[in-house]
């Protein structure tokens, strides 16, 4: 069984680490509330009952503190773990466009995307066992997000517009990722929106410190069954070396079948 205290420490702890960069670039944060659901005595479901907020955030990591056009980042995910091990989980963001206009704020939403665990045990059909989708996302409560972005921008909600529509045509294609749960999320905006090649040694040291936090021991995420599932279709074929086929049911070598 998974200790949820330890797990949530060790989340606190990746967070705190992420800080430390996201405040270069003079960005503010407001961490997702975790919190657990039980699913019988060998099971257990982490879930952020409130979505984590990366307020006036660079549009990329060269963009500089002096920049106007800015971002806001909304994120959030699950962790199912079965038997000590995790199981399954997603991940999500959205990412809108933040304007401040007489003391009010519009934001904009320009993407979202939504992370996947494949979580059968048998594969189902066509679908990569781990997959990104654009467009899609945990479609959080408006008035959630406004008292929490105003909470944020030390302002009243009724001061705060959002714009969440969004029309994207490839809402239903599948890309065939790693595991990317919200973990490694973080890491991948971290990476692409607070740091560049030219960063600072403050920088560098602590994004290290990040991917060294997540890839900890005490991440029980960071060895998942079906990324387990996954390794075992390249590392045991000599005929079909390392692909994105394999991410699909289908790639596995069957003789009564093939």
């Amino acid at each position: 069984m998974v200790d949820y205290a330890m797990f949530k420490r060790h989340v606190d702890d990746v967070h705190n680490a992420a800080k430390i960069v996201i405040q270069t670039q003079n960005a503010k944060t407001v961490w997702p509330s975790l919190s657990r659901e039980e699913a019988g005595e060998a099971e257990m479901k982490v879930v952020f009952s409130e979505p984590g907020i990366l307020w006036n955030a660079p549009i990329r990591g060269s963009s500089g503190t002096t920049t106007r056009t800015k971002r806001a980042i909304v994120m959030g995910g699950s962790f199912f773990f079965k038997n000590g091990t995790f199981d399954m989980g997603s991940a999500c963001l959205e990412v809108y466009s933040l304007t401040p206009e007489s003391g009010s704020f519009k934001l904009k939403l320009l993407e979202a995307m939504h992370f996947d665990t494949e979580p059968n045990e048998q594969q189902s059909a066509f679908h990569p066992m781990f997959h990104m989708q654009f467009g899609k996302s945990n479609q959080w409560d408006d008035a959630k997000l406004q008292n929490l972005m105003a909470k944020i921008a030390r302002t009243d909600a009724s001061k705060i517009e959002i714009d969440r529509s969004l029309t994207i045509a490839t809402r239903d294609m599948r890309i065939p990722t790693p595991q990317m749960d919200y973990l490694s999320m973080l890491v991948m905006i971290v990476a692409d929106y607070f740091c560049e090649k030219n960063s600072t040694r403050e920088v560098t040291k602590g994004f290290k410190k990040i991917l060294r936090a997540v890839m900890d021991s005490r991440n029980p995420a960071r060895d998942g069954r079906q990324s387990n599932r996954l390794a075992l279709r390249w590392s045991n074929q000599t005929e079909y070396p390392f692909c994105a086929s394999h991410w699909y049911e289908e790639s596995v070598v069957n003789t009564a079948n093939s």
